[in-house]
């Protein structure tokens, strides 16, 4: 995973899998930069900077 240049404005975002109810990936991606294409089944949702940093330190203690 890159590390956010703190300059640059980014999107924080989980992908789940709506049938099985999983995350099945997570990233930033710069806005400038920032493209979405999901399988139909998935979704991506957008979160706060705080929120993203939070769920990574929950998913790196388990």
């Amino acid at each position: 995973m890159k590390r956010p240049d703190t300059n640059q404005k980014y999107y924080y975002f989980i992908d789940i899998d709506l049938l099985s109810r999983q995350i099945i990936g997570w990233g930033s991606e710069p806005r400038g930069e920032f493209e979405v294409s999901l399988t139909e089944g998935f979704h991506r949702t957008f979160l706060s900077k705080g929120q993203y940093n939070k769920l990574i330190r929950e998913l790196a203690e388990d």
